[in-house]
Order: C-alpha cells, then structure tokens, then sequence
C-alpha cells in the first residue's frame, strides 16, 4: 500500500521538485542569508501541498485514469478524497507551527484554491489548465528568491546573477510543454469524460505545432542567456545540454503517433528538469 501511495502522489517528481528547490535555495545562501528550520518547515509544506494536488486529480481522474491505464490497483476514490483532505491539513499545520508571516500562508492557501479547481474544471479546458499547472510549478520554484526578499527583478539574463529567475522562466516553458504531451497522451480518456483539452479541440497536428514553437522559444530564451552570460565551462555544460535535450525533443515530437511516443516525450522533458537540477549542484 505504501508503494501505491507513493505513487499515487508521483514521489518521483515530488523528489525533482525538491532536487531544484534546494540547489536554488544553496545559491541563495550567503552570510546575510542563511539556513533556517523555517525554511525546511516551507519546504515540507510546499511538498505536501504539491502531493495534494495530484491526490485531488487522481480523484476527479479516476474514470479517464481507468480509460488511459493509468489507473492504481486498489486504490479507491474514497481513499484520495481522505489523503487529500489529510495533506490539506497537514500542509496548513506545518506552516501554523512555524515563525513564518502569514503571507506564506496565504499563498499555500490560494495554491490549494487553484489546485482544486484546476482538478475540478480548469485541466479540462484547452490551455488555461496547462497555464495554471506552468504557473505553480513556477511559484515553487519563485519561493527560493522570495525568501531573500525580493520579489522580481530581472535586469538582464546573465545566468550567473539572475540563476533564480533564469530557472523559473525556464522551468515554466518546460513545464507547459510536458502537461501539453500529457493531454495528448491522455487523449482516449479525455474524449470519453468530456474533456476540451489542446489536443482534443485543435488536434494532435495542431498541439505539435504549438510544441514546436514553444521549443523554439525556449532554445531561443537560452540562446540570448548565451550571450549575456559568462561563459565558464558549467554555463556551456548548461546551456549545451539545455538545447541538445530540446533539439532531440523537438525532432522526437514530429517522429511521435502513438502513446508510447507521447511517453517517451514526456520523459525527455523529465530528463530536462533532472539534468538542469543536477547541473545546480555542479555549479556550487
């Protein structure tokens, strides 16, 4: 039941998350800025936060996770709504017992507003969803450089002064890309539970288009963070495996019909995250 659990609350990308997270949090430390137990009690909150999301999606997914084969043997629809409602819980205490302002509160509160309703009706909609799922997986990653005290500032694009920001914008387009292989994976359980998601509005052709130009984007935002940037041997490692990972995507993306295909995508994306947050910890 724990490996179901596990994965039922995708422990794998809860690990990558936590992997990023905290390799930006030990670029932000310095000696006016230093580890706090606070810090760890807003990690933990954010993760469980993250867990609850899927565990509410899973809930409202059951019968289009069932259609796609995605769905956890044994586990039921009661047994997401009460681990859902427990991480809810469990997320707000965490945050209760900390010195922390009640603005981070507020925002773990609003987050689990928007993780809700994106469960309940927003995934279903062509692209908002897609949107709403890049702008949270933003904000995690936002949470390091808040917590120095600022909240956006963004002169130029020289990886090695604005590492923070660099990262959030480009885990965004990294992140709205692989939720629009997920609908597309996803496609045959959508279209039987009424879904009007990218790829069933406009179609796979049309979604891969829209992949392609979001590709595109995000060589071409590495590209102008080349020229801006010093460029040391861990910046051209970077940027190197940043747009080789993104140049095979895109080719893979044209090569890919069936689901299996759609899979092997979303891994490629997965590998992008996994390899931009080892390369954090090289950087230190």
């Amino acid at each position: 039941m724990v490996k179901k659990y596990f994965k039922a609350i995708r422990i794998k990308n809860l690990a990558l998350l936590g992997l990023i997270f905290w390799g930006l949090m030990l670029h932000n430390y310095s000696e006016s800025f230093s580890f706090e137990i606070d810090h760890l009690l807003l990690f933990i909150s954010v993760i469980i936060t993250t867990a609850s999301g899927y565990l509410i999606n899973n809930y409202y997914d059951i019968n289009s996770d069932k259609i796609n084969n995605k769905n956890i043997e044994d586990l039921s629809k009661t047994f997401y709504g009460n681990c859902y409602l427990l991480h809810l819980f469990t997320s707000l205490l965490v945050l209760f017992i900390s010195d922390l302002s009640a603005g981070w509160l507020n925002l773990v509160i609003i987050t689990h507003i928007l993780v809700y309703l994106y469960s309940l009706k927003l995934q279903h909609w062509p692209i908002i969803g897609n949107l709403v799922v890049a702008f949270l997986s933003s904000i995690v990653l936002l949470i390091p450089y808040w917590l120095t005290g600022y909240f956006w500032e963004l002169e130029n694009f020289n990886l090695s002064e604005n590492l923070n920001q660099i990262f959030v914008i480009f885990c965004f387009l990294l992140t709205i890309k692989r939720e629009i292989v997920k609908d597309m994976e996803d496609i045959q359980g959508d279209l039987k539970t009424g879904s009007y998601t990218l790829a069933i509005v406009a179609g796979q052709k049309f979604s891969k288009v829209i992949l392609g130009v979001l590709v595109l984007i995000s060589i071409g935002f590495l590209i102008i963070c080349v020229l801006e940037s010093i460029l040391n041997i861990q910046n051209i490692f970077f940027f190197i495996t940043m747009i080789s990972l993104l140049v095979t995507f895109l080719y893979k993306t044209y090569q890919s019909f069936e689901k299996s295909d759609f899979k092997t995508l979303s891994n490629l994306l997965k590998i992008n995250f996994l390899a931009a947050g080892i390369w954090l910890y090289i950087l230190l």
